[in-house]
């Protein structure tokens, strides 16, 4: 996949309720089970998205796996939590990248590099999908790696050095193909638990191929707009108007670099997993958000930086 290299601090007026208890998992990793249907739920619009002391909090993690069989109670999991945690830091891996640009790519311009994206993600296919919470109640100990079916590495596009490293970061092809969640399922489900009321904070590092892969499945499938503009009213329309980049806000405060490296700077620590995996992944996106926002923002709203996409803006 290509390299990582983008919750305002505004003060509730009294202190939030505290979360209820975590849910636990029923799941066994690789065994499909079946649940009951998740119930509808649409959070109310949220005050509070950080706690600056939260990433005090973050050496306790745990990762889970969602699979068809699970789809519905994990669903139905976040539905619950999500009043608590109204800030969604997304990441996905995918199968690299197929097309590139003869222009390097630090002197592309926005459009040049969204052309390139949707080239690349109208191709290819969404493997994974990590969704991490967090809110004024500091980051939910819970993060949630969603395996999408679909994908065939005998068959369908991809980059042989992106399918090599995930399989090394133990991606199990054929497991994604048996028990993995269909991407329509996945879509209906996005919805039914609230994830798209339009009134979440978002958030990923480098987000242009995060944003654009979830684009994708929440629309079927369906080719992305064809000029910037378009994907950007297609972004603010799936997810709101409180769309971050990380590694923007990253720039803003003199640390440059990937995921790692920013995490480093800030002292902060992969909670669970490993690398190149979303879920691992994006617990680690939101403690490096939660450190910025502690040492950068306290005195100033994140917000202020909503709909800037690294290389799409």
């Amino acid at each position: 996949m290509p390299s990582r290299d983008g919750g305002p601090a505004v003060i509730h007026p009294q202190p939030p309720p505290p979360p209820p208890p975590l849910p636990s998992s029923s799941f066994a990793h690789f065994v499909p089970q079946y649940h009951p249907a998740m119930v509808s739920y649409a959070p109310q619009p949220a005050q509070v998205v950080y706690s600056p002391s939260s990433t005090a909090a973050a050496a306790n993690a745990e990762i889970r796996d969602v699979w068809a069989g699970n789809l519905e109670e994990e669903l139905a999991n976040i539905a619950a939590l999500l009043p608590y945690y109204p800030c969604v830091c997304v990441d996905t891996e995918f199968p690299g990248a197929v097309h590139d640009s003869g222009t390097p790519r630090y002197l592309r311009a926005p459009r040049e590099s969204y052309a390139l994206v949707k080239r690349n993600v109208d191709d290819l296919k969404l493997l994974q999908v990590g969704f991490a919470l967090s809110g004024a109640a500091g980051r939910c100990p819970i993060a949630w790696q969603f395996n999408v079916r679909g994908f065939d590495p005998a068959r369908d596009p991809h980059a042989p050095a992106s399918i090599a490293l995930l399989r090394a970061q133990g991606l199990d092809f054929a497991t994604l193909r048996e028990f993995g969640v269909r991407p329509d399922d996945f879509a209906v489900a996005f919805f039914r638990c609230g994830l798209g009321c339009g009134q979440l904070t978002w958030a990923a590092f480098a987000g242009a191929y995060d944003f654009a892969y979830l684009a994708k499945v929440l629309t079927a499938g369906r080719p992305l707009p064809d000029t910037l503009d378009g994907f950007h009213a297609l972004v603010q329309g799936l997810f709101g108007p409180k769309v971050l980049d990380v590694k923007h806000l990253a720039r803003c405060c003199g640390i440059r670099r990937g995921l790692e490296q920013v995490a480093a700077a800030l002292g902060v620590k992969r909670a669970a997993g490993r690398a190149h995996c979303a879920g691992s992944d994006s617990l680690l996106t939101t403690d490096v958000l939660l450190a910025m926002v502690d040492l950068f923002f306290r005195d100033s709203s994140v917000l202020s930086h909503a709909g800037t996409i690294v290389d799409l803006a």
